[in-house]
């Protein structure tokens, strides 16, 4: 029997779920639930929000060389005579021949601080989306439409087609014009991540059992977590597998972008899909 969920019970549990701190079980009830109440739908959404709000802050990162430059003076400062220092005027933050060295202290201090502000903010918001992606690889083969919810939930995303994807993307995205023969086109939609926008897709294969593909600018191994990952080749194409206990992520790059399988079988079924979005793409740009 399907687990049922009220909003009591979902409003207790939001943090759980954006934790991913919950059995499959409960998941799937949660992303039932946030799919029907745009309530405790939005209320998840702010808990996203501020994560987001957290990470987005811009932090400089310290220059290279800084580290070198600042033992060198203070080298220097080593080597000032005791004559020096008794005719030195009595000492001001702001004269003086250590006005360089305060100064590039202080700087120090403060790309340092910012530094590991910028590092703490990005590991958190890798795990958030490391803990978003593994409910979803959890959910997936088991109930892809409440999959798709768990990414929406917590994403902004719009169902497109081939034509609406383009000014949604800025390009012509490979993976919604069709897949090989065995693979039904389920849904296709652009979800807002922090990283960049992505195309997200669904086909089902005749046994009902579900593959997601992704299509993105750039490599976003935040997805995966600490999960690790093996690079494979495929004729002329180099993919990275992930295992995903009971199915198999795969990446690779395509052109200017790259392509994400999620929920493969198997690492050939990943790279006969390589191989043919290769040959569609050679027979494209002829």
């Amino acid at each position: 029997m399907k687990r049922e969920m009220d909003c009591s019970e979902a409003r207790e549990r939001l943090s759980d779920f954006f934790d991913g701190e919950m059995s499959n079980e409960v998941q799937m009830a949660m992303a039932d639930h946030l799919a029907e109440c745009e309530v405790c739908a939005q209320e998840l959404a702010e808990f996203h929000d501020l994560s987001q709000m957290t990470a987005a802050l811009e932090h400089p990162l310290p220059p290279p060389g800084l580290w070198d430059s600042l033992e060198a003076q203070l080298a220097q400062a080593d080597g000032v005579s005791a004559e020096d220092l008794a005719a030195a005027e009595p000492f001001r933050w702001t004269t003086g021949p250590f006005v360089p060295l305060v100064m590039a202290l202080a700087a120090s201090v403060v790309f340092a601080i910012g530094w590991i502000g910028y590092q703490s903010n990005l590991n958190m918001l890798n795990l958030a989306i490391s803990a978003d992606f593994d409910q979803y690889f959890n959910v997936l083969h088991q109930d892809p439409v409440a999959a798709q919810q768990l990414l929406l939930a917590k994403y902004e995303g719009q169902p497109v087609d081939a034509e609406s994807a383009v000014h949604l993307v800025g390009y012509q995205p490979t993976i919604v014009n069709g897949m090989p023969e065995g693979y039904a086109h389920h849904s296709c939609n652009v979800i807002k991540l922090p990283n960049g926008n992505a195309v997200h897709c669904q086909y089902l294969r005749p046994d009902g059992s579900a593959l997601a593909i992704f299509e993105h600018d750039g490599e976003r191994p935040a997805w995966f977590g600490d999960r690790p990952a093996t690079e494979a080749v495929h004729g002329d194409t180099k993919l990275k597998m992930v295992d995903l206990d009971k199915r198999v992520a795969g990446t690779w790059q395509q052109g200017d972008r790259h392509i994400t399988v999620v929920g493969a079988h198997d690492a050939n079924e990943i790279g006969q899909l390589a191989g043919w979005f290769g040959e569609r793409t050679d027979v494209i740009d002829q």
